[in-house]
């Protein structure tokens, strides 16, 4: 498509996603269409290139190659280049109103573009998202506007950066888009910043549409509607007995919201991405559910309105890591798959199995202990007298050295890097030597990268010494072998080589399994923990950040097999 960024902006969030609905790093990711700075090596990163596409195309969004790519957005300059001048009366009551809120200035599109300067640039700070806003600096907007070029306001923001008002943001509180965006934004508090679902081939309408219009986009509607009041008059139903009157329907939640439409506001191309459709296995994130028409219906992340009944809700893993203090310490061995035996010295001195396990993805501490008999290694734990088989277990022990450069500055606060097993499904987090915490991901399903093949190809993890060159709040990730397959909204997402990242899978509970395409899967509750541990932090009311030098360190991420 000639609207479309090159590819390596694609890759910068790109993650592919597997069959069955599982993303695929290489994995690519739901599109955030990500600037090529992403792709910075270790040192200082170069200028990065917003995506360019023609005046009202997609936002940028991730790949799912699960190395994933970013939607591509209209450059900032093209963006606010939409913006209708304003008049000085417009702009003192936009200004009267922000002052009452606190003085911030709001996103009224899914990109609004964070500048270095108070100039356009493709050379992008952060931006804000959806339903986002972010406090101006110096207190007031009197205080925060500032001259430049190529906008007729631009305002200074906090921590650093500008904003342009137009067509993108406003400082208005009550400006009617900002109005309507507000209930819709992003839970960032949450380790899903959306309710999440997998489509069943579900049509996206941008406004409730009548019979006519849901007979043209759902050939099947007649026979659709009769099987869901089937499944409603057979209340209590199993799974089989669901799947006998129609598969599409098992895992589907039929029950009514409750709530009536709210008034909806129509949105433009700004808010709403150009895709009918989420193709079936691709993944929906929604904000609210309301009931009309005798349907229930989801609001999407991007304010486009989708039946409910044509959706399936993923399950929320409660799976999460485990920080290293108050007496945990490495080494530690957790157990993936199933549940593992536990074992004790028998009265003949052999291990026997004392009829207790260890619970799947559960985890102990380990003395660093181990007793070989028949040919097996069994490590002792930490609960006296119990041991698990070493095969049973994922071991993971403490570094001996680290990827850092040089000497830590004595009056500087703890370098941090990432240690990333591909082969042995683990996570481990340090500040210099000490290891703070751990868990289980899931890499890419090719494994280690073969040589002279590209690991987006076999979706395998790359392998090396890398730094966080990006962080997202929420990215869309869009297949990089078939544009309309994509993962909405994947939450807190790092990228760290082209199109490869750290992030969050809403979409399985696998973790220690080789699942994605390319990119590193943490649970949901890992990932939120480790975006905002990581270097460098994302400024409270940014959704998006470039890792460049004005954002201070960045953490580094060693991968081995």
């Amino acid at each position: 498509m000639a609207d479309s960024p090159p590819s390596l902006l694609l890759a910068a969030l790109t993650c592919a996603i597997a069959s069955g609905g599982a993303a695929a790093c290489s994995e690519e990711s739901p599109a955030v269409a990500a600037p090529a700075s992403l792709e910075a090596p270790l040192q200082t990163p170069p200028e990065a290139d917003a995506p360019r596409v023609s005046p009202g195309a997609a936002a940028p969004r991730a790949a799912i190659v699960e190395a994933a790519h970013v939607t591509q957005a209209p450059a900032p300059d093209q963006a606010e280049a939409e913006a209708p001048p304003s008049t000085s009366a417009a702009a003192a009551t936009a200004e009267a109103r922000a002052e009452a809120e606190g003085a911030r200035i709001y996103s009224k599109a899914r990109f609004a573009w964070i500048s270095p300067g108070a100039y356009p640039t493709r050379g992008w700070s952060g931006y804000l998202g959806l339903g986002g806003s972010v406090a101006l600096r110096g207190g007031s907007v009197a205080a925060a506007r500032t001259p430049g070029e190529g906008c007729d306001a631009w305002y200074a923001i906090e921590p650093r950066g500008y904003v342009c008002a137009g067509a993108s943001a406003t400082v208005d509180p009550n400006d009617p888009v900002v109005a309507a965006l507000r209930p819709h934004a992003p839970r960032v508090d949450s380790p899903w910043p959306y309710d999440y679902a997998e489509s069943t081939g579900a049509p996206r309408y941008p406004q409730l549409p009548s019979a006519k219009e849901q007979r043209r986009a759902e050939w099947d509607i007649e026979e659709h509607l009769a099987n869901i009041a089937k499944v409603r008059a057979a209340e209590g139903a199993g799974e089989e007995a669901i799947r006998e009157i129609d598969e599409a329907l098992v895992g589907v939640d039929l029950k009514p919201a409750g709530v009536a439409a709210p008034a909806l506001f129509p949105f433009g191309g700004l808010v709403r991405e150009a895709r009918d459709r989420i193709v079936n296995g691709s993944t929906v994130a929604f904000t609210h559910a309301f009931d009309a028409q005798d349907r229930t219906w989801v609001v999407t992340s991007d304010q486009a309105y989708m039946p409910k009944d044509r959706l399936k809700p993923y399950p929320r893993s409660s799976f999460q890591g485990v920080w290293l203090k108050d007496g945990r310490s490495l080494p530690l061995a957790f157990f993936r798959k199933s549940e593992r035996p536990k074992y004790l010295r028998g009265a003949g001195g052999r291990f026997e199995p004392t009829g207790a396990s260890f619970a799947r993805l559960a985890s102990v501490g380990l003395t660093g202990r181990a007793e070989v008999e028949d040919g097996e290694r069994f490590l002792e734990t930490q609960e006296p007298g119990v041991y698990v088989r070493a095969d049973d277990a994922v071991v993971i022990e403490a570094a001996a050295s680290s990827p850092l450069e040089g000497e830590a500055e004595p009056s500087s606060p703890p370098r941090k890097w990432i240690e990333v097993s591909v082969l042995g499904g683990w996570f481990v987090a340090y500040e210099e030597l000490t290891p703070v915490f751990a868990t289980l991901i899931s890499p890419g399903r090719g494994g280690v990268p073969r040589k002279g093949v590209p690991a987006i190809e076999t979706a395998a993890t790359p392998t090396g010494r890398f730094r966080i060159d990006g962080k997202f709040v929420t990215a869309t990730m869009v297949s990089s072998t078939n544009d309309k397959i994509v993962h909405s909204e994947v939450q807190f997402v790092q990228n760290f080589s082209g199109p490869h990242a750290l992030h969050g899978a809403y979409w399985h509970d696998a973790w220690g399994e080789p699942k994605s395409g390319g990119c590193v899967n943490l649970s949901p509750i890992d990932a939120k923990q480790m975006f905002a541990w990581t270097d460098p932090p994302v400024p409270e009311g940014w959704h998006g950040l470039r890792a460049s030098r004005d954002a201070g360190r960045s953490t580094v991420v060693l991968i081995h097999r």
